[in-house]
């Protein structure tokens, strides 16, 4: 389960560095999801239209009380967007990344495990 939603998450990461268009956002509402604070950022595709990402705080890159976000979105599903910040960081340092390394790492326990049993 882990390994197939870091590889979905990366899958976006990787479109968006291929063929993203970068923009500026503007922070929104803040929410709290499981003590873990999120961010509402919205930004504007080619054609005006706005759209809203929900992002990690951490992942904003801002400082006190800046509001101005580099986003980096999909032309062909401008709702599918990142910070330039997460873009910039080796795969392994995202959210995705560690769910993929987390993913592994249980089936590889799983594996031997269920060598050790059959023999």
């Amino acid at each position: 389960m882990f390994l197939g939603l870091g590889m979905f998450g990366l899958r976006d990461v990787r479109t968006l560095r291929r063929r993203g268009r970068r923009t500026e956002g503007r922070r929104g509402g803040t929410s709290w999801n499981a003590n873990i604070p999120s961010v509402d950022v919205i930004h504007r595709d080619e054609g005006g239209e706005r759209h809203y990402v929900t992002m990690a705080a951490e992942d904003l890159g801002l400082a006190g009380d800046e509001s101005i976000v580099g986003v980096v979105y999909d032309p062909l599903k401008p709702d599918r967007a990142t910070t330039e910040k997460v873009l910039k960081k080796p795969i392994w340092k995202t959210q995705d990344g560690y769910m993929v390394i987390v993913g592994l790492d249980i089936a590889a326990v799983v594996t031997t495990l269920t060598a050790v049993a059959a023999s």
